[in-house]
């Protein structure tokens, strides 16, 4: 397992560099990820187990650390310009306590990449609990997002309301029910009609949440009595009676959510249909995903939205060293005709329409679009790689 490097922002050329050259020298020890801020990193440092963070000074704000002091989790260190100002540091006499980042060691960014190897290495390795290996099972949150599991995720996800994304996501969970995968359609976007009934004994996706928050009752424990079964095999989670629950949920919980689906071994893929909205909440599940659809209708104004989306996903990521693009399809839904450049772009990897069907019935039109090429095509490339 790659340790995992964090770097706050405020020097992109540096972080280019150290990315750049980590990648090229050390991509199976080390892996870079640029943060926007401390208390960013510091999610990161708890959730994802980053286990060295490099704070840039610009930017740098006492309130972002925590009342309880840096986690012991992780090494910390500040970044200076000058070799000086690292043995001023080591040379430091006691502290008063004035200075909030007193006790955080500073290192000077100019040293060769072999040098920062063995530095990351030497101090990731003396970290308590430090184990090379994944977090044991049965931990929430023990799965590495964007790594290969058994179980694998797919977002569909677009710019553009009424694109259809829910129904193309419902229907590639069909289309792998019918090849035989045991699959759980996670529907965090619309609103079923039907709701959990009481009398089948069932927890709700706000059930696991609050446990999530709460903390009171074990998180996998509650997933288990949500899992619902259809005649046909497909799992899923019935929807909060609150429907607020859906917006309230950020991408830390979701990405947790998944971490327990994934631990409960009840299936091997999981459909998530997540909508895009002006919130950060989509960017980590966007990251742990193993595929991501964006989907547009084939007009005009919807491609232009998807394209804005294409455009805002890898800033807010913060350049992603994951490489979105590599895991992004677009599919087009129900138009074949599409002229944006969207569509047109050889960065993501184009699906293609479905034809214009005259399917007025939900459930048909789903049984439709499961056999149609684009699911197909779709289908092919996640089997391809492994999944």
């Amino acid at each position: 397992m790659s340790i995992r490097v964090g770097i706050t922002d405020g020097n992109r050329e540096f972080f280019e560099r150290f990315h750049a050259a980590m990648n090229e020298q050390y991509s199976e020890e080390i892996e870079v990820y640029l943060f926007p801020t401390l208390s960013k990193a510091l999610k990161a440092v708890d959730r994802f187990r980053v286990r060295v963070v490099l704070l840039e000074p610009e930017g740098l704000s006492s309130s972002d650390l925590p009342t309880k002091g840096l986690p012991k989790t992780a090494y910390f260190a500040r970044l200076a310009d000058r070799k000086q100002d690292e043995k001023d540091w080591q040379n430091r006499p006691e502290q008063d306590g004035g200075d909030p980042f007193g006790d955080i060691p500073v290192l000077c960014r100019f040293r060769s990449v072999a040098e920062w190897h063995d530095l990351i290495v030497r101090e990731a390795s003396a970290l308590p609990g430090f184990v090379d290996k994944a977090v044991e099972k049965g931990t929430p949150g023990g799965v590495k997002p964007g790594k290969k599991t058994e179980c694998r995720v797919v977002l569909f996800t677009s710019a553009a309301g009424g694109t259809g994304t829910s129904t193309a996501a419902r229907a590639f969970a069909e289309c792998c029910r019918r090849h035989n995968r045991r699959v759980l359609f996670l529907d965090l976007q619309t609103f079923p009609d039907d709701s959990a009934d009481p009398a089948d004994g069932l927890y709700t996706l706000e059930d696991v949440v609050l446990s999530i928050r709460g903390r009171r009752y074990a998180p996998d424990a509650v997933l288990e009595r949500t899992l619902k079964f259809d005649e046909e095999g497909l799992v899923t989670i019935p929807p909060p009676k609150n429907p607020a629950v859906l917006f309230d949920l950020s991408g830390e919980e979701i990405v947790t959510v998944l971490d327990l689906i994934k631990e409960s071994r009840k299936c091997t893929i999981i459909v998530l249909d997540l909508g895009f909205d002006a919130t950060e909440r989509i960017v980590l599940p966007f990251l742990s995903a193993d595929y991501t659809v964006l989907v547009s209708n084939g007009t005009r104004i919807a491609n232009r939205k998807t394209g804005k989306l294409l455009d805002v996903l890898p800033g807010m990521c913060a350049g992603d060293p994951i490489e979105l693009y590599e895991k992004t399809c677009l599919m087009y839904n129900r138009f074949r005709r599409g002229t944006s450049e969207v569509l047109q772009s050889e960065l993501p990897v184009k699906l293609g329409g479905m034809g214009e069907l005259s399917v007025t019935d939900p459930e048909d039109l789903v049984a439709e679009l499961a056999v149609a090429p684009a699911m197909e095509r779709l289908y092919e490339r996640l089997t391809k790689q492994g999944g």
